[in-house]
């Protein structure tokens, strides 16, 4: 900690008068305990955010180092009560180029301008939910391209990035590309062609996510449950992805091999279809032919029937 501060008379006269009072204080502080944001923060009783931004205007000026303007440790779990900021503290903020670049970006991408209760809102994204301005940039970029203007469907994705750690420009491009191809495929697989509710995306998270099984054996199991029941049931396709899952499938080749091996041991369990000669039925015995038969010699007859002719 520095024992003694020292300060230009120029500084005094003209930086002083015209600096918001609290990124005065955050100045001395941070010249008299160092760079830590939170430590800065907790003697000053003010937010880290504050801090940040008192950073960036010092740096704007020359009295601070780039390297001294760090991200604050942010909370693992979303806050249930979302801060609302005053007039005077956006007009404050704003005056961050971050800031300023953020509410032009969005004023472009929602076709209106900003209100202050708009501002407030996507404010707290960076301040609230502490994702980054450029993660902002890009969930507005995606709800505004499906469609979604309105501030509290933002609001409601903002929220579920927050919880789901998608905090870094790669996690919400691989979230974005997820939902326009995956769950896309997954919906045309049932033959849909809309956009998921809450409790089918809940579903295909799993089935991606959890079970880690590649998109097109997904996409296989919602197309035999469509062939056996007719229609897009979530709950059946997740029946099959489970035993698929329990049975180690990773790959469509793996199905294909629990089919081949089905039709084998079925085959090898049923009888032999081959008609077999049918035995000739046994000949009725009744009481004209329950004899043996006799070879009957024909000309002995007829003598014998002329002997008796000529006797008469």
């Amino acid at each position: 900690m520095a024992e003694e501060i020292r300060l230009s008379k120029s500084f005094i006269e003209t930086e002083l008068p015209q600096a918001p009072p609290l990124y005065v204080s955050v100045y001395l502080m941070t010249l008299a305990i160092g760079q830590d944001a939170k430590k800065v923060a907790e003697r000053l009783k003010a937010t880290e955010t504050d801090v940040l931004y008192a950073w960036g205007y010092w740096k704007g000026k020359g009295y601070l180092q780039e390297e001294q303007r760090q991200e604050p440790q942010r909370p693992a779990l979303v806050s249930s009560v979302r801060p609302d900021y005053s007039p005077r503290e956006l007009a404050l903020y704003i005056k961050n180029d971050k800031v300023r670049k953020l509410f032009d970006s969005a004023q472009k991408k929602l076709g209106k301008m900003l209100s202050q209760q708009d501002m407030s809102l996507l404010f707290s994204f960076y301040d609230w939910l502490g994702l980054p301005m450029e993660v902002i940039e890009l969930l507005l970029s995606y709800c505004t391209a499906s469609g979604h203007t309105g501030m509290r469907y933002i609001e409601k994705v903002a929220i579920g990035w927050a919880e789901e750690g998608v905090n870094t420009v790669e996690k919400a491009a691989e979230y974005i590309e997820l939902r326009k191809t995956g769950y896309r495929s997954i919906l045309q697989a049932f033959g849909q062609n809309r956009m998921p509710v809450a409790a089918e995306e809940a579903y295909m998270k799993k089935w991606l996510q959890e079970y880690k099984l590649p998109l097109d054996v997904v996409k296989l199991a919602c197309e035999r449950t469509v062939m056996q029941t007719g229609k897009a049931s979530f709950a059946y396709a997740d029946r099959i992805l489970e035993n698929w899952k329990k049975a180690g499938v990773s790959a469509v080749a793996d199905v294909q091999a629990q089919d081949a091996a089905f039709v084998a041991k079925k085959a090898q369990n049923t009888p032999t279809t081959q008609t077999a000669e049918k035995p000739q039925r046994a000949q009725k015995q009744n009481r004209f032919i329950n004899y043996t038969q006799s070879e009957w010699d024909f000309a002995e007859l007829e003598r014998l029937e002329r002997e008796q002719r000529e006797k008469w």
